[in-house]
């Protein structure tokens, strides 16, 4: 294969995988809010707080999914500063949108928007935050280096990430599940920067600076094992649901959850999202 046959072969898989991405998140948009996965507004109120956002400050939200950090920033930085938020699937901005409205803000726009390629200015932004999404992307190195284009000098990013912890011991008795049915497992995105080591290796090579990492729990009990297939069927792991069979689907259902009910105790059932913080500054 030639040089020029290689980059092609890299381009149109980076494509195919960014566009297996938006359709499950277009499809899961709807039950993102799902009660069963609120460590997404617990990250973003965290994030929105760890960047010390002010008052008048120009935020960009990458990957912003429903609104969950876009909703904390635009509380912080309101009434004169403003949060751009994008992402690639429009269903997860329409409900970003109404999140926003319901929250009584209006300092927030949304855009439909490749996180490769932002249609900023440079030295624009006073903060860039991405919960949980800089590991979906294909090259995970340009996206920082874009970032960090859009930043002004000083400027502060934070981005999150799930150690090795996070959704143990659940996520493996799902892939362990999901594989006897004949799905094919493929490189988790999601278990990607779950080290302090990672994340400062990439954002050195991005040429960021003053690094700071912070491992915070963000799990909570759930009431019952219907709630774990709530999270399978309203998040990423829908990708592997979507590849059983129509009439794998109900006995899969029955078959996961007889293995995830004995993990119930007098609380529920602990699901661990241990969560990475990594923050940096743009060098003045």
């Amino acid at each position: 294969m030639s040089a020029s046959q290689e980059t092609d072969s890299k381009q149109s898989d980076a494509k195919h995988q960014i566009e297996q991405v938006i359709t499950i998140f277009e499809q899961v948009a709807q039950g993102y809010d799902n009660p069963a996965m609120r460590f997404f507004p617990f990250c973003g109120d965290r994030i929105a707080l760890h960047l010390q956002l002010k008052r008048g400050e120009k935020v960009l939200d990458i990957a912003a999914g429903t609104g969950a950090a876009t909703v904390a920033a635009a509380q912080l930085t309101a009434p004169e500063g403003r949060v751009q938020a994008i992402d690639l699937a429009e269903n997860m901005l329409d409900k970003a949108y109404v999140n926003l409205q319901r929250a009584g803000l209006s300092n927030a726009d949304f855009h439909v928007m490749d996180a490769l390629q932002l249609d900023f200015k440079s030295n624009y932004f006073d903060a860039v935050i991405c919960s949980f999404g800089l590991f979906f992307l294909p090259d995970m190195l340009a996206a920082l280096k874009e970032w960090k284009r859009v930043l002004k000098p000083g400027g502060r990013l934070i981005f999150t990430s799930f150690t090795a912890k996070a959704f143990q011991p659940l996520a493996d008795l799902f892939r362990q599940d999901i594989i006897q049915n004949g799905v094919d497992w493929p490189e988790a995105k999601w278990q990607l920067l779950s080290t302090e080591d990672e994340c400062r290796e990439l954002l050195q090579q991005a040429g960021f600076t003053d690094f700071q990492f912070l491992t915070e729990q963000l799990g909570y009990h759930l009431n019952e094992a219907e709630d774990w297939w709530e999270v399978i069927m309203n998040s990423g792991f829908r990708g592997m649901i979507n590849q059983l069979k129509p009439d794998q689907l109900e006995s899969f259902q029955q078959q996961h959850l007889e293995h995830v009910r004995p993990l119930k105790n007098d609380k529920g059932v602990w699901m661990d999202v241990e969560t990475l913080f990594s923050s940096a500054r743009c060098p003045t």
